[in-house]
């Protein structure tokens, strides 16, 4: 890619990440920990975990949260394992789970106590 190719999408991944809801955030860390494990890149993996991890909400989202942050350590455990076939699959299962939220709450707006879970 030419450096001026480079620039233009790094401006137009930020202009998706600005813009973007909590739930979109949200499934951009889980393609990114997808695209990790394809490229079994740790780094990638444990850093849109962490991403992930920081993005929950203890207070609104209560056990929901406590259990998603111990799957999230052990998804990243698993990771470190070199594991990656395994945490792709779960991360992408986990994705749709989202994505298909995300949709219930955009035809049902009023009805949104996931979008607070999530952020």
């Amino acid at each position: 890619m030419y450096p001026h190719q480079h620039r233009i999408s790094q401006q137009y991944r930020q202009t998706q990440v600005m813009t973007a809801d909590p739930l979109q955030l949200v499934i951009m860390a889980y393609d990114l920990a997808i695209v990790g494990c394809q490229e079994r890149n740790l780094l990638k993996v444990t850093s849109a975990l962490d991403a992930l991890k920081d993005a929950l909400n203890h207070e609104e989202g209560g056990q929901v949260a406590a259990n998603l942050l111990s799957l999230y350590l052990y998804l990243a455990d698993e990771a470190r394992s070199g594991n990656f076939e395994q945490v792709g699959e779960f991360l992408r299962e986990l994705r749709q789970t989202w994505a298909t939220a995300r949709q219930q709450i955009i035809l049902q707006p009023e009805e949104s106590p996931v979008l607070e879970m999530a952020a």
